[in-house]
């Protein structure tokens, strides 16, 4: 799934979301933005710049800021990654959602060129079809992880529900 069918899928998904939050798309990457007590809120999705691989699918990332700027990615008083302004009960429905993704995926043949290059990315490359271990802490870099459209689509429903209480935690500098 290329990274334009993604960004079409989530844009379709959260912008009739986030518009009657008052939130405006932006130009740079798949952004919204809207001013709250003096500064701007901003929001986006970020595809993996790793690209997309057959077997493993590929990943994205959700961000959110509170900055002068509309732009994402501009300096911020508070910037926070999607999982340090879940809810532990989201955390947890987050980690469910992201083994169901893993559990989908097809292992790679022994003839993939990863298997060819070095012990160590052979043993890194698999690690991406192992089950989770740990739940998700508020601490961990969480890129949600599909290999299907409907990965995306499912992602696109967790953050329909999870992103009216992020922007809260987010707007209430929660989160540093």
């Amino acid at each position: 799934m290329k990274s334009p069918e993604v960004y079409a899928v989530l844009r379709e998904q959260l912008g009739p979301l986030l518009k009657p939050l008052g939130f405006k798309r932006e130009k740079a990457l798949l952004s919204w933005s809207r001013q709250y007590g003096g500064a701007y809120t901003v929001l986006w999705c970020q595809v993996s710049r790793d690209g997309w691989d057959d077997y493993a699918g590929s990943k994205f990332v959700v961000e959110f800021q509170r900055s002068e700027s509309p732009e994402a990615g501009a300096p911020s008083t508070t910037r926070a990654r999607l999982v340090k302004l879940l809810t532990d009960d989201q955390r947890a429905e987050a980690w469910r959602l992201q083994s169901r993704v893993i559990a989908d995926l097809s292992r790679p043949p022994r003839s993939h060129p990863t298997f060819n290059i070095s012990p160590d990315v052979t043993r890194w490359y698999l690690e991406k079809f192992e089950p989770l271990r740990a739940q998700y802490s508020p601490s961990d870099d969480l890129w949600l992880r599909y290999a299907k459209p409907e990965h995306v689509h499912m992602w696109a429903e967790f953050l329909r529900l999870a992103v009216p209480g992020c922007v809260e935690a987010i707007e209430a500098n929660q989160a540093s």
